[in-house]
């Protein structure tokens, strides 16, 4: 149907699907198949791109289309499900933006059809495929910063606003993500709070409590933030980790400091003290390779599909999300 056309078609060519486009003009040197409802979007990607944009007149016509084995959904979750269904009751792979669905139903008729047709579902959560969460999970691994104490996640800016989901699924399910990725424990809910500022059906600001086993975890997000804020705390009983996103440079530090009450059986002669012992050492900054973080994401997601092997972020990892905070 098309000629030169990458094997991979971009739905959804908005703020972050014109972001993916960028991505994947990077990776291929074909002309690239897109659809928005929006016409704009349409426009405002021709414009910027030329001729690399091939733009659909509808859906069917990408159903139909054989040179078109992947699907990226850059849309709305209120049409991911009836979009997400057509493609993979049709053979095709399919990867698409958090948050996916709102309903625990729907993410698990998709997870179905995904597996009833032998085609590929991944969902879009980033920070797994970032090369700095990678260097913390081998650390962790490495068990340098101790046991496990506290983790503390901050992810927090003015905007984007969201108008279908709260702050704490649009923003907090990074974090989450983040966490089973880090941790083969559980990962059990304690609270939500949540702030309504700007309307009455979703939330603004929001603080998540979260243990993994004995860890105790809180997610702080936020839309209505005067600063931009990516943090990552990690308190352990030997050292503790941060890495800020938000640096310019040295974005991960392990700090050699703990604090720990000493025992009993340890006290010298009679003297007894209620004052924790404070270890104070150096600072030391990780070097880390940093890469294209949506790069590593698609590319990941093209083999996955080539292999038809299931990917980090699949369906059922997509579901362990939901449920904690669907």
């Amino acid at each position: 149907m098309y000629k030169n056309i990458h094997d991979t078609c971009l739905i959804g060519t908005g703020y972050w699907g014109s972001i993916i486009f960028n991505t994947l003009n990077k990776i291929t040197k074909k002309n690239i198949l897109t659809y928005d409802i929006n016409k704009k979007n349409n426009i405002l990607l021709k414009k910027k791109f030329g001729n690399k944009v091939v733009i659909s007149k509808n859906i069917e016509e990408i159903l139909e289309c054989r040179n078109i084995k992947n699907i990226i959904l850059a849309t709305h979750p209120s049409v991911n499900y009836y979009l997400a269904k057509k493609f993979l009751n049709n053979k095709k792979n399919i990867f698409i933006e958090k948050p996916i669905v709102k309903e625990q139903k729907k993410m698990k008729k998709l997870i179905y059809l995904a597996k009833k047709n032998n085609v590929i579902l991944m969902g879009g959560y980033i920070y797994l495929y970032n090369s700095y969460i990678k260097k913390i999970k081998k650390l962790l691994n490495k068990k340098i910063l101790g046991k496990i104490k506290f983790i503390e996640i901050n992810r927090k800016n003015l905007g984007p606003i969201r108008n279908e989901v709260s702050a704490h699924i649009d923003l907090g399910s990074h974090d989450l993500s983040i966490l089973l990725y880090l941790f083969d424990k559980k990962v059990k809910l304690l609270n939500i709070e949540t702030k309504k500022i700007l309307k009455k059906s979703v939330s603004d600001i929001s603080t998540m409590n979260l243990k993994i086993g004995n860890i105790l975890c809180d997610i702080n997000s936020s839309w209505l933030n005067p600063t931009k804020e990516r943090r990552l705390l990690i308190i352990g009983s030997k050292k503790m980790l941060i890495f800020d996103e938000m640096e310019t440079v040295n974005k991960l530090k392990i700090y050699n400091k703990y604090a720990y009450y000493p025992e009993i059986s340890k006290f010298k002669n009679n003297y007894i003290s209620n004052k924790a012992r404070i270890y104070k050492g150096k600072t030391k900054n990780v070097f880390v390779k940093e890469t294209d973080t949506l790069k590593n994401e698609l590319t990941y997601f093209a083999r996955k599909c080539k292999q038809k092997s299931q990917p980090i972020t699949n369906g059922e990892f997509c579901l362990k999300i939901l449920k904690l905070i669907g």
